[in-house]
């Protein structure tokens, strides 16, 4: 047997062992996606330890990391288990650095966990991607707002004015904020404009007639009342 035929035969089963360990490896997306979405249906039955084992058996199936664990954050938080979700979304984050939803993830955390300071820290991480990120202004100001911080919640409010001056929940807050601030002009502005769209708006009436020196409708008691904080979480993968 001369050397060249040695080499060729030595080159047929390398490259045959190469392929049997290639095909050992591949995974099957398909394989993938039916993980996925046993996922997603033990989520529907509020299953949520075992939507995240079909999680596991997704991502050793080859399943994409970010997606991994972005539902691992947005399971682990239905769940309950706030340090976990953090991870999971922290997970993401790095996965992905200019990636919202990550950012937004943990804001949902530290919102579950009523925690101003984090809300403050997490709504600042998005900032840095997304300046004027509707929901991440929102739930900074109304953090800012719950510490008795109202000026810092009103030029936040204000800024989101700038861009949605439509937008009710953020007229409520700086009214509200105002009004604290003992500027019972603007806050009867904002009231005012409230009330001319929606009658009903929460604690609308009650903040018109504070801030006009009328007794209230609703009760005398301000209370430090809480705007509209237009803070529902984002929807997880």
């Amino acid at each position: 047997m001369n050397r060249f035929f040695v080499f060729f035969l030595l080159l047929c089963v390398a490259a045959a062992a190469g392929s049997a360990i290639s095909g050992a490896q591949e995974k099957s997306p398909a394989n993938a996606a039916t993980f996925w979405a046993a996922s997603i249906k033990a989520e529907t039955g509020s299953d949520y330890d075992e939507a995240l084992r079909q999680l596991a058996a997704y991502q050793k199936e080859g399943g994409d990391p970010f997606m991994t664990a972005m539902r691992s954050g947005w399971l682990c938080y239905l769940k309950g288990s706030h340090a976990q979700a953090e991870q999971s979304y922290t997970a993401a984050s790095k996965v992905q650095p200019t990636a919202i939803n990550p950012l937004l993830g943990m804001l949902t955390v530290a919102q579950a966990l009523q925690d101003p300071k984090r809300i403050e820290r997490a709504a600042e991480a998005v900032f840095r991607i997304d300046p004027n990120n509707y929901r991440a202004q929102m739930a900074f100001a109304v953090a800012a707002f719950s510490t008795q911080d109202y000026r810092k919640a009103l030029s936040v409010y204000r800024r989101v004015l700038s861009i949605y001056p439509d937008d009710l929940d953020a007229r409520s807050g700086a009214a509200w904020s105002s009004y604290y601030l003992g500027d019972k002009r603007e806050a009867l502005a904002g009231f005012r404009l409230i009330l001319s769209i929606n009658p009903e708006y929460a604690f609308a009436q009650k903040g018109y007639d504070l801030a006009s020196g009328k007794p209230s409708r609703n009760g005398a008691n301000d209370g430090r009342l809480q705007p509209s904080a237009g803070l529902q979480p984002a929807r997880g993968l």
